[in-house]
């Protein structure tokens, strides 16, 4: 609880533990992708619409709905938030439109009765269209088709959108994303919500990787590697790690 400055306090809305906590600018930087993308996505924008006679005004909602609570204009996002973005970013990338991805993402809402319906397992695409699985296993889950004019089943080969989850552990009763290796699963830096308010840190560790390379940017590596008790591969790996951050900022 904060005070203000004639005394009085300053309630603030409470912020669940264990789910995560990454403003903009780290979001941004863990996606690789523009703040103002970011922000559009997370905020939905307005924009002038020209045609007719008339210009008016209109407003794109949200792709992605956050549950944090905005705190004196600043957004901060969850976990479960960044991995959705995540996918977004993947659909957008591989030449889904954005009012497309919209629509999946209300429909699958509304179809699964979920806030995230983009940080489950089972979804999927074509480069075209956006699909569910209807299972939770099988190398081929029967698809539904959630974008187009008309939901339609489909049976799809469920690996095209297996490269944006094999880096990412799901829950085993809820199949939301839970951790991921931004890296891959051969590096040991991992985001965990449950860890160091779901900061990247070492593999099995409540280590941060931008400690490690605070550390490490005036000590030499190999006294820093033993003051935190992990192998000069983990250091090495943070330090990679960083690296690219710093490179995306």
């Amino acid at each position: 609880m904060a005070s203000r400055p004639n005394g009085g306090i300053l309630h603030r809305p409470p912020v669940p533990l264990g789910i995560g906590i990454y403003s903009r600018a780290d979001a941004a930087r863990l996606l690789k992708l523009g703040p103002q993308r970011l922000s559009r996505w997370v905020r939905g924008y307005t924009y002038w619409l020209k045609s007719g006679a008339q210009p008016r005004r209109t407003r794109q909602p949200p792709v992605v709905r956050t549950d944090l609570p905005t705190i004196d204009g600043t957004v901060a996002l969850s976990f479960l938030e960044l991995m959705e973005l995540r996918v977004v970013r993947g659909f957008v990338e591989k030449g889904v439109p954005l009012q497309r991805v919209r629509v999946a993402a209300r429909r699958i809402a509304e179809m699964f009765d979920t806030p995230h319906p983009f940080a489950h397992r089972r979804v999927f695409t074509d480069h075209e269209e956006i699909f569910v699985g209807l299972s939770e296993s099988g190398p081929q889950p029967d698809l539904l088709q959630v974008t187009g004019r008309q939901a339609s089943f489909q049976l799809i080969a469920g690996s095209l959108f297996e490269h944006y989850v094999e880096q990412i552990d799901f829950d085993a009763t809820t199949s939301l994303a839970h951790r991921w290796f931004p890296m891959g699963r051969d590096v040991p830096v991992v985001l965990d919500p449950r860890i160091a308010f779901g900061a990247p840190v070492i593999l099995g560790t409540r280590i941060r990787t931008d400690i490690l390379c605070l550390y490490a940017s005036g000590n030499p590596e190999p006294a820093v590697a033993r003051a935190f008790e992990i192998s000069p591969k983990e250091l090495a790996a943070a330090m990679a790690f960083e690296a690219q951050l710093a490179l995306a900022a």
